[in-house]
């Protein structure tokens, strides 16, 4: 895990997505997870994940509302540009007119899902 320094704080951002982008969602997905790779080693990505509409049961798709990410930075303009160089902000995927970054967030507790 890597080491944040000093002046880095948690930003939560909510990602919603543009209505009908199931489709590009799709499309870019591997290249979205290809490219947070690095800010999770660096320590610029410490959580994140997709919002739906609901919770798919077994064997349905998901239906997509957004994303949620933690991201760490010194400033919410240093955390906007990790925002902007996302595939899904690039492909229009997500609703940039529409996205919130709370900058007095610390989160507590962290534990993946199995």
């Amino acid at each position: 895990m890597a080491t944040r320094t000093a002046g880095q704080k948690e930003f939560l951002c909510i990602l919603p997505d543009k209505p009908n982008v199931l489709d590009i969602r799709k499309r870019v997905k591997s290249i979205h997870y290809e490219g947070i790779q690095p800010l999770i080693k660096s320590g610029r990505l410490v959580a994140g994940g997709a919002m739906f509409d609901t919770h798919p049961g077994e064997g349905e798709d998901a239906l997509f509302k957004g994303s949620m990410i933690v991201y760490t930075g010194e400033n919410e303009e240093e955390v906007r540009v990790l925002i902007d160089n996302d595939i899904y902000a690039r492909s229009g995927v997500w609703d940039l007119d529409r996205v919130q970054i709370v900058p007095e967030y610390k989160s507590a507790v962290r534990e993946p899902m199995d």
